[in-house]
């Protein structure tokens, strides 16, 4: 009931503000009597905004008093060189000239002294009562409020000027020279570059992945942090901005030099309100306050205040076009069998989803029409009904199944049906190289194929779909020596599928992931016998089993000829049980195999919770592996799996999610899926975001862009992947 009162609230607001003309609802104009001028104006809840002088003059006013009155905090004599507010609204940090950390409460009269200050420069602040100074020269405290303690001195590398801090003190961004550098406020370690020019202003949006930059020459522009690159978006200005911010509601406020403010809608990034505000020449700085009111302080000691409501995010197509892709494959399936006998071909197209769900509308219908027109007595027209029904049923077999067993006999030679459904009994596996068409024009996460209905299926376009063009089996050695021939590769990913995957869907899957996690190197995947169909899952959970070994021989096989190579596997659904089980053996083997991964990810993993903590938590442990899951709410698929063995999945979040020290625990409930909600992995953009940060920049949660802590309590802690 909540979220939809919010998502009502969220309509109005949306249809108030694109109505509107102006922004500004209600201004406030303070007149702030201070002797010096004013160094910082911040919100800090509570009605009350306080104002620093050069002087250390600290005052508060009201803004949202009709004719709000300033008054002074500090006494005659009192310094103060920057003050912060503890956003949990508890009270005000405060830094004197002389170097003390002082904590105004919200109901005291007056500070109360918490330590001296380890460095002394610009203050921050946050929830959870915790406070960061940083100097002129990059050097950073982190104050624990509370304790009164401060953790060790650290160093911003090549720490330049322009230091603003985001997300509860974990992300610091500053500019150094025509770059500007994002670094982890935890570590001191500098996350990423950005060649951006000369900066006038900039601002970063950690949980929306982006960063909006404006320089002298080069105008204003996006920057993707994950991809670290350039977006192609322009908001159509020069060198005329010299202030940007990301509002709360993921829209964009600038403000030019000669006082016109616009806010740009994320999405299109087109302008959906503009306002006169003070020209540059008349004003010190602005700032956008906690409580969405734009602060404006001018040179002659005045702050404009302007209300604001905001609502918003964003991204551009690819131009037309297709690419091939290679990728190496092992597959303990056997070669396809044909097309099998006629009993079991026309079995399988009666048992088709689509083609039952067609059958019951026509046999309704046939039944109906049947019975309002029958002349027969009352007992004998259900009968009759019943008789036209069938008989209308087989006509319809008589005459679609002949068309589409036509088609998939003419099919059968295709690379798509290179593979099918037996497993190898013999234990010997199949090496060899595939080739996928990839479309240019299509969005990160976007796996499209001709649509199929009753059996019948679109004719293939490489400039829209994914197609599987080429399947040649070889030896390993010959792979190796051709993936060496190239040089050692950067990296290389190796992908296990779930279950319900036949083996053209996998080699699919592996092409995309490849695309869109820009994989610098090569892409393997295993293809073990699922047999593609979603009534088959007990039968897939006995070739799953029986998987173990062969993947094991396929990771030593890959592993032990690039010592020097990242080496990621990312396992998905049931595929994730084969990969469990390989750790497991290859531990208790001690094979040095496992020094040789860089990372892995276990996706929506149909793992029983039970076995896990009993087989691979130790392990986990001891492993020097960074292990990512992802879990969510709304993976149906696994919420049934959880019925059918009665005890919940590793990739399900209730009631709680897991949480295993060494593992990062990713609750994905928040991002939009498919019906079943089970590959997300691959669909979802903001998914492969997140995933592009573990793979490719080896970053852990807390340096990833796009992820909100959660604690359970002290110890155990996960994140929200937001979308």
């Amino acid at each position: 009931m909540q979220r939809q009162l919010w998502g009502l609230g969220l309509a109005i607001l949306c249809f108030w503000t694109q109505s509107s003309t102006a922004f500004a609802q209600t201004e406030t104009h303070v007149k702030i009597p201070v002797n010096a001028p004013i160094i910082r104006t911040i919100d800090v809840g509570f009605d009350k905004t306080l104002v620093v002088s050069e002087q250390g003059e600290v005052v508060h006013f009201n803004p949202s008093a009709e004719n709000p009155v300033p008054e002074k905090l500090t006494k005659e004599g009192e310094r103060i060189a920057d003050l912060a507010p503890l956003r949990d609204q508890s009270g005000t940090i405060l830094l004197s000239k002389g170097g003390e950390l002082q904590l105004l409460r919200d109901d005291a009269a007056k500070p109360e002294l918490l330590m001296q200050s380890p460095v002394l420069g610009q203050l921050f602040a946050a929830f959870s009562h915790r406070a960061l100074v940083v100097d002129k020269k990059g050097n950073y405290a982190l104050i624990n409020v509370d304790d009164k303690t401060a953790e060790p001195t650290k160093t911003f590398p090549d720490f330049g000027a322009k230091l603003k801090v985001y997300d509860d003190l974990t992300l610091a961004a500053y500019a150094n020279g025509e770059s500007l550098h994002l670094a982890d406020v935890a570590s001191g370690e500098k996350i990423l570059t950005l060649p951006v020019g000369e900066l006038l202003d900039y601002d970063v949006s950690k949980q929306r992945r982006i960063a909006v930059v404006a320089s002298s020459f080069g105008g204003v522009q996006f920057w993707d942090l994950v991809h670290k690159e350039p977006l192609d978006i322009g908001l159509g200005m020069f060198d005329e901005v010299w202030y940007l911010k990301f509002l709360p509601s993921g829209d964009l406020l600038a403000i030019t030099r000669d006082g016109v403010a616009t806010v740009y809608q994320s999405g299109e990034w087109r302008s959906i309100h503009t306002f006169q505000v003070p020209p540059m020449s008349e004003l010190r700085f602005a700032e956008v306050s906690e409580n969405n009111e734009l602060m404006l302080t001018t040179k002659e000691n005045s702050v404009h205040t302007i209300p604001m409501v905001l609502y918003g995010f964003a991204r551009e197509p690819a131009p037309a076009g297709y690419f091939p892709v290679q990728l190496w494959y092992a597959t303990n399936r056997l070669p396809s069998g044909g097309l099998g006998t006629f009993r079991d071909r026309l079995f399988n197209w009666l048992s088709r989803p689509d083609v039952i769900g067609v059958f019951i509308v026509v046999a309704l219908l046939s039944f109906i029409v049947a019975m309002a027109l029958a002349k027969f007595p009352r007992r004998w027209r259900a009968l009759y009904s019943v008789i036209v029904a069938c008989l209308t049923l087989l006509v319809l077999t008589a005459i679609l199944f002949p068309l589409v067993d036509r088609q998939a006999t003419l099919a059968q030679s295709s690379p798509e049906n290179y593979f099918g459904n037996v497993l190898d009994e013999s234990g010997k596996f199949t090496w060899g190289r595939c080739e996928v068409t990839v479309p240019t024009d299509r969005l990160p996460g976007d796996l499209d194929e001709p649509l199929e209905f009753l059996g019948f299926k679109a004719p293939e376009d490489p400039e829209k779909h994914f197609i599987l063009t080429k399947v040649e089996p070889t030896s390993p050695e010959t792979i190796i020596d051709e993936v060496k021939a190239k040089g050692e590769p950067e990296e290389i990913l190796i992908f296990v599928h779930g279950y319900n995957v036949p083996f053209a869907a996998a080699a699919k899957r592996t092409a995309q992931l490849k695309v869109d996690l820009d994989i610098d190197g090569e892409a393997f995947f295993f293809s073990w016998p699922s047999h593609g169909n979603l009534s088959q899952y007990l039968a897939d959970e006995d070739n799953a089993r029986l998987s173990a070994t062969p993947f094991q021989e396929m990771l030593k096989t890959i592993c032990d000829p690039f010592k020097n190579t990242r080496i990621h596997i990312i396992g998905h659904s049931m595929g994730t049980r084969i990969v469990h089980e390989s750790l497991r053996q290859m531990y208790a083997e001690k094979s040095p195999t496992l020094e040789a991964l860089d990372s892995l990810v276990l996706a929506a993993p149909d793992i029983d919770r039970r076995q896990f903590h009993l087989e691979l938590e130790q392990i986990v442990r001891q492993l020097d592996l960074p292990i990512t899951l992802y879990a969510s709410a709304n993976d149906k698929a696994l919420m049934i799996s959880g019925q059918l063995h009665d005890n919940t999945r590793l990739g399900d979040v209730a009631p709680e999610p897991v949480i295993v020290p060494g593992v990062e625990t990713i609750d994905c409930s928040m991002i939009n899926t498919d019906f079943l909600g089970h590959g997300y992995y691959g669909d979802s953009d903001d998914l492969l975001k997140d995933l592009f940060q573990v793979i490719r920049d080896d970053r852990r949660a807390e340096q990833r862009f796009g992820l909100i802590l959660q604690q359970l309590d002290d110890k155990r802690r996960y994140w929200h992947l937001l979308p």
